[in-house]
């Protein structure tokens, strides 16, 4: 029998870039438990190796994910406990992986992304779409709730009032709505995703990679932090960041008036 491809490809490149590909586009993307136990092993393989500078997540097909596989719903029907092991062992492990990683995460998102998949997307630090891409929470349509952290990130990201319309309605949103309320980068035609995060990627690659880590470090332990203990943590991984070979380049390469070599 011929050997079935995973549902998530990885691949390196010498330049630091790790891509990432939803692989399984007959399913558009669908998360079943194997795409997020391999999406969890790269993060963790970005995590631990050195040379990785900057993630790439990407999707194989017209759509980017079609969010959680509804053959999974039907093998947890009924079974509570087993529900919520799944999800701590699978999505919200992801999103703790990706939320802790100190290295960029970017999303090329390519095509239509709904219910966990279009919350993947936005949990990513940087996501590039497809103009003509649209999303929806689509939990509403089989009776649950937002997960992938949905619930936390999207109230912060859009509003309190916006996030429950949007849970509750299911109301599908457009590429430029998504721009417009923060939740993506910028929209650029499907032919140019590639591409656009291709260049953003290998511009994260050329930067100091420990400030680039530290500085997401700060930005997301503070998001629920006091003014007070944002400017202390902030101050001592700044102090952090003076320690570091990257800083030394920087700081010589401005009073020789050249351009830092963070590599």
């Amino acid at each position: 029998m011929p050997t079935v491809p995973p549902s998530v490809q990885v691949a390196f490149e010498e330049s630091g870039i790790l891509t990432v590909t939803l692989a399984r586009p007959e399913k558009k993307n669908a998360l079943d438990l194997e795409a997020l136990g391999l999406l969890a092993n790269a993060i963790e393989h970005a995590r631990d190796d050195a040379r990785v500078r900057v993630v790439v997540l990407r999707a194989e097909g017209d759509s980017f994910s079609a969010g959680g596989d509804i053959q999974v719903m039907r093998q947890f029907a009924g079974d509570a406990q087993a529900t919520l092991d799944r999800l701590r062992g699978g999505l919200n492990r992801l999103v703790i992986l990706l939320h802790d990683l100190p290295k960029p995460v970017i999303a090329a998102v390519q095509g239509n992304a709904y219910g966990a998949g279009a919350i993947l997307a936005f949990q990513c630090d940087l996501a590039v779409v497809a103009d003509q891409a649209t999303f929806s929470l689509s939990f509403r349509h089989v009776g649950l709730i937002p997960d992938t952290g949905g619930t936390w990130l999207l109230p912060r990201i859009v509003g309190l009032q916006r996030a429950k319309y949007l849970a509750w309605t299911a109301a599908p949103f457009s590429a430029a709505e998504a721009v417009a309320w923060g939740l993506a980068l910028k929209a650029v035609p499907k032919v140019q995703v590639e591409g656009t995060v291709r260049a953003l990627a290998a511009a994260l690659c050329d930067g100091p990679a420990a400030a680039t880590g530290l500085a997401k470090q700060a930005m997301h332990a503070n998001l629920g932090a006091t003014l007070s203990d944002g400017l202390d943590r902030e101050a001592r991984l700044q102090a952090a960041a003076f320690l570091t070979p990257e800083h030394a380049e920087g700081r010589d390469a401005f009073f020789e008036r050249r351009k830092p070599k963070f590599h």
